[in-house]
């Protein structure tokens, strides 16, 4: 590895109104190791920011941040597809603004796998949640532990499940992706995009980014249905039965998931039922009508330090 050239990285974030985490993010990210990699830019991409997510943003003394602020609020998607086509490195590292780096050689650890493998189009990060405070991120994290709990047996990272919030694009994939603008989730966009062209992607499960799952209810409904109604989306562009193959998980899996969560937190996991049963209906219902500029998840956006 010492005689290999270093690889030149990008690291890309859309912020709305971020304030309470985008210094802590930032930090994350200039304190990373560069000893297979160099860091050549940090791009702070404002979507129409009205809180001090710009200013302080601005504040970190490293001169490898670009914060660019045009004053308009576009939707996420829209500002991926501006982040892809401005990138400068041989790597663009996507991570949410209301997540964290869990280490300091995390983007070495992702950037590894292209080290390993030139075809390499998309790797997928592990996004875990930090400890719950409240019953509804307890239940919300009950699910992400059973899945984890099953990991020798069956990897949901290498699945359409692992392209979120986390990711990071070959230059020549990134360059010649065109994320639509109402899609809404350019996540799994960017992955479907990647198997339907014969591109190669993976999970990288030791590259570990932290977040919060929603902690009340209302933010709970507004990010499921977000989700399942983007998954009915990619229809359109993929066809369904591609996209369901993407998303399906063996009959056995799913029935162990179940266990494990009636045995860790059996009220969290019937009412964790119930909400989803609505959230399906409801993206089913207006998936159609649902905006890329969505209501912000503010439960998930709070300081994670």
């Amino acid at each position: 590895m010492k005689n290999k050239k270093l690889v030149k990285v990008s690291v890309g974030t859309t912020a709305y109104n971020e304030e309470q985490n985008i210094v802590n993010m930032l930090n994350s990210v200039v304190s990373q190791k560069e000893k297979t990699i160099k860091i050549v830019e940090i791009i702070v991409l404002s979507d129409g920011s009205n809180d001090r997510t710009v200013k302080l943003a601005k504040s970190i003394k490293d001169k490898r941040i670009r914060v660019l602020d045009d004053g308009k609020r576009l939707g996420q998607p829209s500002r991926v597809g501006q982040l892809l086509k401005v990138f400068k490195g041989d790597v663009l590292v996507l991570i949410d603004a209301d997540m964290l780096m869990k280490d300091d050689v995390v983007i070495e650890k992702m950037v590894s796998y292209f080290h390993s493998d030139k075809d390499l189009a998309l790797v997928c990060g592990e996004a875990l949640p930090l400890k719950a405070r409240t019953f509804i991120e307890s239940a919300r994290n009950n699910y992400i532990y059973a899945r984890l709990s099953l990991e020798n047996e069956y990897s949901f990272g290498n699945t359409a499940y692992g392209a979120h919030a986390f990711l990071a694009y070959s230059k020549k994939f990134g360059k010649s992706i065109n994320i639509p603008k109402k899609v809404l989730n350019s996540d799994a966009f960017s992955f479907f995009t990647c198997k339907a062209k014969g591109y190669k992607t993976c999970f990288a499960k030791d590259a570990v980014a932290l977040y919060r799952s929603p902690s009340s209810i209302n933010d709970f409904i507004n990010q499921s249905t977000r989700h399942l109604a983007g998954g009915i989306q990619l229809y359109d562009y993929f066809g369904k039965e591609f996209v369901d193959a993407g998303f399906a998980v063996p009959s056995k899996i799913m029935v162990k998931i179940m266990f494990y969560q009636l045995r860790k937190n059996p009220l969290g996991y019937i009412f964790l039922k119930i909400l989803n049963m609505y959230c399906s209906f409801k993206s089913k219902k207006d998936n159609k009508n649902l905006d890329t500029k969505w209501t912000t998840i503010t439960s998930s956006k709070m300081s994670l330090l």
